[in-house]
């Protein structure tokens, strides 16, 4: 119905937005990976949207910042007891980098941090998600690039990071950056991984 809407921001708050389009003020519903990067009121701002129906709230418009975000909240409210506002809620709380990695790697953790989503969940998530997640053309961490590593070094290694007290998406992010040479030792995974991620702290 829309591609996405091009105008002015004429209201913005945490989960909903309003774009004057030549008069037109369109409400838009959005996560907050897109609020994060809204402009200024009364700017020009241009959101991909959405239109999703249902029989108790009719049509309401979704909008987001990136393709990437718009592709990947269409592929979550076609699972089962996925609805719109679990779906806001996953991109609110991953980045679509982030969650598109844990699918490849099988990290139910780092989903179940998504509030009210739960390990149950997050498990059934990944089986049903492994086919569909590759549609989104994002830089992540690949099946490929896990196989290089294997797969074991690769789980022990994020096992041991965890232990050591660092975040899951921390340790995601860290083995997306990182180029390990092929068939790096868990010992070689982690010693990168901490020097990576004390530098990141040590940026802050």
């Amino acid at each position: 119905m829309f591609a996405y809407l091009s105008g002015i921001l004429a209201e913005k708050s945490p989960g909903l937005v309003v774009i004057d389009c030549n008069g037109i003020g369109y409400e838009l519903r959005i996560p907050m990976s897109t609020f994060d990067v809204l402009p200024d009121i009364n700017e020009k701002a241009k959101l991909f949207t959405h239109v999703h129906f249902n029989t108790e709230d009719g049509n309401r418009l979704f909008g987001f910042f990136t393709t990437q975000e718009k592709d990947l909240f269409k592929i979550l409210i076609t699972l089962n007891r996925v609805g719109p506002r679990t779906a806001l809620s996953i991109l609110s709380t991953l980045s679509v980098v982030d969650f598109v990695t844990s699918i490849h790697t099988s990290n139910h953790k780092l989903l179940a941090t998504t509030p009210g989503l739960g390990t149950k969940t997050a498990q059934k998530m990944i089986i049903e998600l492994k086919d569909k997640i590759n549609q989104i053309d994002v830089g992540t961490v690949s099946a490929e690039q896990i196989e290089q590593l294997g797969e074991d070094n690769y789980k022990e290694a994020e096992a041991a990071l965890t232990t050591l007290g660092f975040k899951a998406y921390e340790i995601s992010k860290a083995f997306r950056e990182l180029r390990f040479a092929k068939k790096a030792t868990t010992q070689e995974i982690i010693k990168q991984s901490i020097q990576y991620l004390y530098q990141k702290r040590n940026e802050l």
